[in-house]
């Protein structure tokens, strides 16, 4: 989001003389937030998860799936998710055997209790609407308990994790199916990524937890058994999610997303007419007339 808004800012073209900012929340799929009038400036990035819902239901159905057994994430994701997938479901004629719920602050004893319960249902396939906080949980305990021999149907959240697609859950995941966000290129990103510093910021809290994460170092002295972190440590040395620029799916959409926002703002402030190559500011901008 801020590489595109930076971006922008530096176009000679798309909104000159105008800088534009951020206050970050850069994605979220809840079709709770599609309520315009308790929401009326929320814009997505990303497709409700309403559509995603109904695709899979329809997907278990096309398998000829009738007798299915279902977990989610408990908070707005799982939660509405799974209410869209079983209505959807049910009109299809697919039977829901049980529907868990967990959470990543679950006791172990919680994430044990659902995993037998899986184990000891009847449905040979599983429907995950997880997020992959949940996701990576759920399946520490699923290998605990050697759950192999279901299929599983899995949300866009970690359908495409590649940290999952490895030898160690390929026993349990092998034969996933799911719907994946659209992946592309974004020109230049690699090397915008690469340059972040935390001497950038100093005041940026979550750079100096990335940074010190990253390199399993410390910013502050003194603390037993860690590295001090200098800040002039190499992010092109390391290789990890943040520097893979492979599997740009949300980042896409966010991307185009800010773009989107950025071009109705410039035809909003006139900018670029003939009679006006600049923009015409204007202090009474409402969020709704960018939909417009």
């Amino acid at each position: 989001m801020i590489f595109a808004i930076q971006e922008i800012n530096n176009s000679s073209s798309l909104l000159p003389n105008i800088s534009i900012g951020y206050k970050i929340s850069h994605f979220a799929t809840c079709a709770c937030l599609s309520n315009r009038k308790e929401y009326p400036s929320f814009f997505r990035t990303i497709p409700s998860d309403y559509y995603q819902s109904r695709a899979l239901a329809k997907l278990v159905n096309h398998f000829g799936w009738k007798w299915v057994g279902a977990v989610r994430s408990d908070n707005d994701y799982g939660n509405n998710g799974m209410a869209t997938f079983i209505t959807a479901a049910r009109q299809e004629g697919v039977c829901i055997e049980y529907s868990e719920a967990i959470s990543r602050t679950d006791t172990g004893g919680h994430i044990a209790k659902v995993v037998r319960g899986i184990k000891s249902g009847t449905a040979r396939v599983l429907v995950a609407f997880v997020a992959q906080g949940e996701m990576d949980i759920l399946l520490e305990e699923a290998l605990k308990q050697n759950l192999t021999g279901l299929q599983w149907v899995g949300s866009e959240s970690w359908i495409t994790a590649g940290h999952l697609a490895t030898k160690r859950y390929s026993g349990i995941l092998t034969g996933t199916l799911g719907f994946a966000i659209r992946k592309t290129k974004i020109t230049g990103l690699s090397e915008f990524l690469l340059q972040v510093n935390p001497g950038q910021d100093p005041h940026n809290n979550l750079l100096r937890e990335f940074w010190e994460a990253t390199f399993g170092c410390s910013f502050q002295s003194g603390l037993h058994g860690q590295t001090l972190c200098s800040g002039s440590e190499i992010l092109e040395d390391i290789n990890n999610t943040f520097t893979d620029v492979s599997e740009l799916r949300i980042s896409s959409n966010v991307y185009k997303a800010v773009y989107a926002v950025a071009h109705a703002m410039h035809n909003m402030l006139k900018c670029g007419d003939a009679m006006n190559p600049q923009c015409i500011w204007k202090d009474d901008f409402e969020p709704k007339q960018v939909t417009g």
